[in-house]
């Protein structure tokens, strides 16, 4: 029995001995393994691509802009100059008008009939003064041959006079009248565009009080804003050095702007500049003159005026998705002959067609970074790709932006009917 244990004892000591030894060469294979994952060596990343272009260099004008109104060169307050009642109304409101147009009616039987009392009493003035006239003619033959005194011939030379006087009088309260007659027809003092009435038909409207509607002029339009200090000074000092005219004795041009227009369309002329600033503001107040045939322009509306800051020159021109900000220092990505990007702090002017004035810190040859900014800083290496400045201006990066929303807005469209097809799909299963 102790021999077949001790064989049992030392199969089972091989058998574990077999085991560990299994193991440990299975444990080896697996860290030579992990090893050798190790020393896999990853791809190289390539470099970002972006998209480069010079800037644009051409000579342009830069512009001041300014926030203005829009008024009426002629408004009216349409008021009655006789008291009475309203009869009728011919016009439509809203309508353009022209000068002498008739617009209220008064009744005017009640000044028509004071003006026939006044005609009749004018008759009867001339009459008396007819008469008046011969008692007068032949007082005098009478005087003359020394019949009558002097006394009565006074009285009939004053009755005379009295009687021509009357006739005047007469005379006068009947023109009153008639023009108290044609009062009644209320008729429009300028060509322009006419508000609604304010007063309808059956109503008592008082003499110089009531107001009835107002008529504004559409063509030509004013539009007024308010100039800095600052601006006016440079403009004087421009004056000064001939570089522009003087607005007072030239005709400036300036151009307007109204919400949701692109650019600056309509051109006019400043004609006034007011005599002194304002103290609260610091402002001086311009107005300039445009044509407004089309009646487009609407008077009491928000709109932007521009005048040029200056005379022409040459200037370097990038667009403003190439700039970036660092602490309130503008900045532009340039890459270099090695496509390694590098930073160039920047002075920026006014914008000049669709892009933006460099006025220091690029000399024009500059490969300068317009897309792909992000994947971009100093010192990294690039894959650029050549692009073309004049896309990205102003207008068409707002055109881009109301796209790409649109298009965003659609896909968030289709992800919602998606995830509603699922949802309704996973009830059915259920």
């Amino acid at each position: 029995m102790s021999i077949r244990n001790a064989h049992k004892v030392s199969c089972v000591i091989s058998f574990t001995r077999l085991f560990s030894s299994i193991f440990l060469l299975l444990t080896i294979g697996f860290v030579l393994i992990g090893c050798d994952r190790q020393k896999t060596v990853m791809p190289p990343v390539p470099p970002p691509v972006v998209t480069i272009a010079k800037p644009v260099e051409k000579e342009v004008v830069e512009w001041d802009e300014y926030t203005g109104r829009t008024d009426a060169v002629e408004s009216v307050d349409v008021r009655p100059r006789v008291s009475g009642y309203i009869d009728n109304i011919t016009f439509k409101a809203g309508d353009v008008v022209d000068k002498d147009d008739l617009l209220f009616v008064i009744d005017p039987r009640p000044y028509q009939a004071i003006l026939d009392q006044a005609q009749a009493q004018l008759r009867q003035a001339d009459a008396q003064r007819g008469l008046q006239e011969a008692n007068f003619e032949r007082s005098d033959r009478l005087r003359q041959t020394g019949v009558i005194s002097k006394e009565e011939y006074d009285n009939s030379v004053s009755q005379k006079n009295v009687a021509e006087a009357q006739y005047v009088a007469a005379q006068a309260a009947v023109n009153s009248a008639q023009l108290n007659v044609t009062f009644t027809e209320l008729t429009s003092p300028i060509k322009g565009r006419i508000g609604r009435e304010l007063v309808t038909i059956g109503n008592l409207v008082q003499a110089d009080n009531t107001l009835l509607t107002n008529i504004v002029s559409i063509d030509p339009i004013y539009a007024y804003f308010n100039v800095d200090e600052r601006s006016i000074w440079k403009y004087v000092r421009q004056v000064k050095e001939g570089q522009r005219p003087d607005a007072r004795e030239a005709k400036t041009s300036a151009y307007l702007q109204v919400e949701n227009e692109d650019g600056f369309p309509h051109e006019g002329v400043i004609d006034f500049i007011n005599n002194s600033f304002n103290s609260s503001t610091g402002t001086l107040e311009v107005r300039a003159r445009f044509p407004n045939a089309d009646g487009f322009l609407v008077p009491g509306a928000f709109v932007r005026v521009r005048l040029a800051g200056g005379p022409k020159f040459q200037a370097t021109l990038v667009t403003d998705r190439a700039i970036g900000t660092d602490q309130g220092q503008k900045f532009v990505l340039v890459v270099d002959a090695n496509n390694v990007v590098q930073s160039k702090p920047v002075e920026l002017g006014s914008v000049a067609d669709g892009l933006r004035i460099v006025r220091k810190g690029l000399q024009g040859d500059e490969n300068v970074i317009i897309n792909g900014i992000v994947n971009a800083r100093p010192g990294l290496k690039v894959n650029p790709k050549t692009g073309d400045m004049s896309q990205y201006t102003v207008n068409q990066l707002s055109v881009e932006t109301h796209v790409h929303a649109g298009r965003s807005q659609e896909t968030d469209n289709l992800s919602g009917n998606s995830q509603r097809r699922s949802a309704h799909a996973s009830q059915k299963t259920h």
